[in-house]
């Protein structure tokens, strides 16, 4: 009932902003759609197709709509996309989730079952994926299972970004946006031929401010962007053959994500029950280094050649990045629960793609082969202090043994005199553990898909892949760095100082063996078969992917169709947990739809129901607290999944002015097998995707003053995340909570911009996240300190705008 009445409401706020401002003759340009009288291309089933002839679920978003509302890459645009979800709390590690199916498996040895590809060429691991939108023409997020077309890397869905390519024209523009909180965008963009065949495009971007929250800690700001690209394409046209040379740079550098305390800054083993407003905290980050950075470069070439019977497409692609996150895990600077981590990962990726495309009599064809080839190494550290184990080890275990070594040691110093013992003190001593990963991967495969035309107004498709995949791992993880404490045992052990403590019968042999093991051995990554060199595991998976839909044409504008398909997730390697595998993910998802236009009153519509199963969904879950050492530790866990869902779209031109777009999708998803790590039986709960997430747009342009005033707004919507045993016994689902962690989210982004009579200039007035709403997502990774901690989205920007044509 409350979901319900949430809608209402929803849909109450939505008529009420186009009426009030249809009243203040304010408009907008936005199209969430590349546009050509009312026809939308898109590239969904790798063919040019108009969108309303695609039997998919696909919502598009235009490159100039998403600049126009500072929309500055992927990161932004979940919120206006019903059933996509990205959590950004780390800009290199983003957990992307598509119709509810996702992971939270952040290491190099698996992927996300969302498949993320620019102009067709898979951008890798997560950690590339989130560059800055520069220079695009388009994204298409293509619902369901999409492995037939796109590889086993989309058994979820696939997001699709298109850049625009080189033309044979001048062309040069600029924009510059200054904000609040030294927000500071800007663009360039160049375009020119070179000769008759030859064309060379030339962009850039750049985002920078200074960030949003104060680090009482150190005075410095925290929550900022820092990020510059530049994109450059060649392209070549022949009389019937084309090529296209393209390389995207960008280097990001920014602080860590800043992380705020639930348990106001306070050592706190209470649980959910005792947490506090951590939007009332102060934020008190003392990790060293705290910092994102990424450094990515990527080139393609793709070549189109005629054939007698087709055309052949050939893509080379190559994508290198160098990553890493150093960041706070007990968002304080007390010494007594001093934690963080970093990782640093590096990841190089060859692609090539030979791809048959044809016509012949009443079948529209494609047909393909395709390579791939990724290297990968990454280094995750655990830091912390002795004092800090000892609260660790206090809390599971009932001793402080820094602490009590350090009394008895200085103890005995004062008994016997020895000054050396009385000045030892194993407190405070910096302590890290890492782990090592390298993965190389391999994956081959052929597909096809072909569209009969059985009748002028039915068509049936039927398609497949068949993939396999080689994979190898390995795990190093040596003994803890903890140099400054190492000289003080030296101390000890040199003074004899266990055997004087059993001699003097205040240890025991057993109890003394104990404690010094303790203060030399891992405590996080405690694998002895990979401490002394790495251990290496391999692995492959074979799977055909298939793929079978009918349409028909009611009438000439208005299509219905149904289609099977299955997807398939190759299995993978636990980065923290040495030998620990993933099986092959499956999923089936059946699902039926309209599509239309109804051009009388220019309104277009999609809709379709949907059901899938998915079968050993890989993911890593933390738990909050091993049993030995109270150390939280990352174990794999696999699940099985099934939902019911409807999806629906609308898009209205109400006239030369005024355009409406709205969208909508309901998910009702559960577990229908999983065990959660702490060992509750979850079948039939909730798996956490919220029942209903929605957005709205309205956006029109008119006459001002000689020249063209432009209004957009975009509201979105997420329901409150659907709570299980498990999400709520730990804190990290709990909606109706002070700490407010998956409650419902909405947000607003809205520009208002004039452009000249000349069209060669205009200014704007940007607003992002309007009613200044932010949201929490809790991270348990501080339990072990007695201090989890929330990740915060960020606060309204608003900016000034700028924009120069030539």
């Amino acid at each position: 009932m409350r979901v319900s009445v949430i809608q209402q409401r929803l849909k109450l706020r939505l008529c009420a902003s186009a009426v009030s401002v249809a009243l203040a003759s304010m408009a907008a340009s936005v199209s969430f759609a590349q546009e050509t009288d009312q026809v939308v291309v898109v590239t969904a089933q790798s063919r040019s197709q108009q969108i309303q002839n695609v039997p998919i679920a696909v919502q598009t978003m235009s490159g100039a709509a998403l600049k126009d509302l500072g929309v500055a890459s992927l990161a932004d645009v979940d919120a206006f996309v019903p059933g996509l979800a990205i959590d950004t709390s780390q800009s290199i590690r983003p957990q992307v989730y598509l119709r509810g199916v996702g992971t939270e498996d952040f290491g190099i040895g698996t992927d996300s079952p969302v498949g993320i590809y620019t102009d067709g060429v898979y951008t890798g691991k997560n950690g590339g994926s989130l560059l800055n939108f520069n220079d695009i023409k388009r994204v298409e997020v293509l619902k369901g299972p999409q492995g037939t077309l796109f590889g086993r890397n989309a058994a979820a869905g696939a997001i699709s970004i298109v850049t625009n390519e080189p033309i044979n024209r001048v062309e040069a523009n600029a924009l510059v946006r200054i904000g609040s909180r030294g927000e500071k965008h800007a663009e360039a963009l160049y375009n020119t031929p070179l000769s008759d065949s030859v064309a060379l495009r030339i962009s850039a971007v750049s985002q920078q401010n200074d960030g949003w929250a104060l680090n009482s800690y150190n005075g410095q700001r925290m929550g900022d962007d820092g990020d510059r690209g530049v994109r450059a394409a060649l392209r070549w046209q022949g009389d019937e053959s084309s090529a296209t040379l393209s390389w995207e740079h960008e280097v990001m550098r920014q602080s860590g994500p800043p992380v705020f305390s639930v348990t106001n800054n306070k050592i706190n083993y209470g649980g959910p029950s005792t947490w506090s407003d951590p939007l009332a905290t102060q934020l008190n980050n003392d990790a060293n280094p705290n910092m994102q950075g990424r450094t990515f470069d990527g080139v393609t070439l793709r070549v189109e050649k005629p054939l007698s019977f087709a055309t052949l497409t050939s893509t080379t692609a190559y994508r290198h990045y160098n990553a890493q996150n150093w960041q706070d895990n007990d968002a304080g600077s007390n010494p007594a629960s001093a934690l963080s981590t970093g990782i640093v990962e590096s990841n190089a990726t060859w692609q090539q793609e030979f791809k048959l495309s044809g016509e012949t009599g009443k079948i529209n064809w494609v047909s393909g082969v395709s390579a791939y080839r990724e290297r990968a190494t990454s280094v995750q550290s655990v830091s912390a202090t002795t004092t800090s184990l000892d609260t660790i080890i206090a809390h599971s275990a009932g001793l402080a043994p820094y602490a009590t070594l350090t009394t008895l040691a200085q103890a005995l110093g004062k008994a016997t005199g020895s000054s050396t013992l009385q000045g030892v003190n194993l407190l405070g001593q910096s302590w890290t553990e890492s782990i090592y990963d390298k993965g190389e991967y391999r994956a081959y495969a052929a597909y096809g898909d072909a569209i009969w035309h059985v009748s002028d107004s039915t068509n049936l498709t039927l398609g497949g892949r068949y993939t396999h995949d080689q994979k190898s791992f390995s795990w190093y993880n040596p003994a803890r760095n903890a140099a400054g404490l190492d000289a003080q045992l030296a101390v000890l052990n040199s003074a004899n100082f266990y055997q004087a403590l059993v001699a003097a019968k205040l240890l025991t042999a057993t109890q003394a063996a104990t404690l010094k093991a303790v203060t030399t051995s891992n405590i996080q990554f405690t694998n002895p078969g990979s401490s002394k060199a790495a251990f290496t595991a391999d692995n492959s998976w074979n799977n055909f992917s298939p793929r079978v839909v009918l349409d028909h044409h009611l009438t000439p504008d208005h299509m219905a169709y149904a289609s099977w398909s299955k997807g398939y997730q190759a299995g993978g390697f636990d980065a923290v947990g040495v030998n620990g595998q993933y099986d092959k993910e499956l999923v089936t998802n059946l699902e039926v739809g309209l599509k239309g236009t109804v051009r009388s009153i220019g309104l277009s519509y999609g809709a379709s129901l949907f059901r899938y199963k998915y079968t050993n969904l890989q993911s890593l879950t933390l738990i909050p607290a091993s049993a030995s050492s109270g150390i939280p530790v990352y174990q794999i866990v696999n699940s099985d999944q099934e939902a019911t869902g409807v999806d629906l779209e609308g898009q209205w031109k109400l006239n030369r002015i005024w355009r409406l777009n709205g969208s909508l999708e309901y998910l009702d998803q559960t577990y229908s097998h999983y065990v959660a790590p702490t060992g509750v039986n979850l079948d039939g709960q909730a798996a956490g995707a919220p029942l209903f997430s929605a957005s709205a747009g309205v956006a029109a342009k008119w006459p001002v003053a000689d020249g063209n005033a432009d209004f957009s707004l975009m509201y979105g919507y997420q329901g409150k995340k659907r709570c299980n045993e498990d999400t709520s016994s730990t804190g990290t689902c709990s909606p109706d909570s002070v700490v407010g962690a998956g409650k419902a989210r909405e947000r607003i982004d809205t520009r208002l911009g004039w452009t000249a009579p000349t069209g060669r200039w205009g200014v704007g007035l940007v607003v992002n996240n309007l009613t200044n709403k932010q949201y929490v997502s809790v991270s348990t990774l501080g339990s072990a300190v007695g201090s989890p901690y929330v990740y915060v989205s960020k606060p309204r920007v608003i900016s000034l705008e700028l924009r120069v044509q030539l």
